[in-house]
């Protein structure tokens, strides 16, 4: 039986890249079946396409300043706050240079849920 506590390091096989920014899956090899969690890094700042929530997201803005772009309306995020997300919004993912975020969502499953 596996440690139900595990780190959850940086592993360069669970990582990904969606325009300017770049996702660090970090549970992901740990096995969580309800809980996903990562960082978002935002290295040379930049806005993502639009994207349509399939989950319930939460971030955690560690440095810099993250904005979320939802139809008409920006939510700007400063460094030490958290903001949430509900599944079935539409938004778009802004971070100035340097932007370093924690992520979490639920379901963890939520691509093999859509591939199927």
């Amino acid at each position: 039986m596996s440690h139900p506590v595990r780190l959850a390091p940086f592993n360069a096989d669970f990582t990904a890249q969606n325009g300017p920014i770049d996702i660090e899956r970090r549970s992901m090899p740990n096995g969580l079946s309800e809980l996903s969690a990562g960082i978002v890094r935002f290295p040379d700042g930049g806005r993502s396409e639009p994207w349509t929530l399939p989950y319930e997201e939460a971030f955690y803005v560690i440095d810099g300043e993250l904005s979320l772009h939802v139809g008409d309306e920006t939510i700007v995020v400063p460094a030490g706050e958290v903001v949430t997300l509900e599944k079935g919004c539409t938004v778009e993912y802004e971070g100035t240079p340097g932007t370093n975020a924690f992520f979490c969502l639920v379901p963890a499953n939520w691509l093999e849920t859509m591939e199927s």
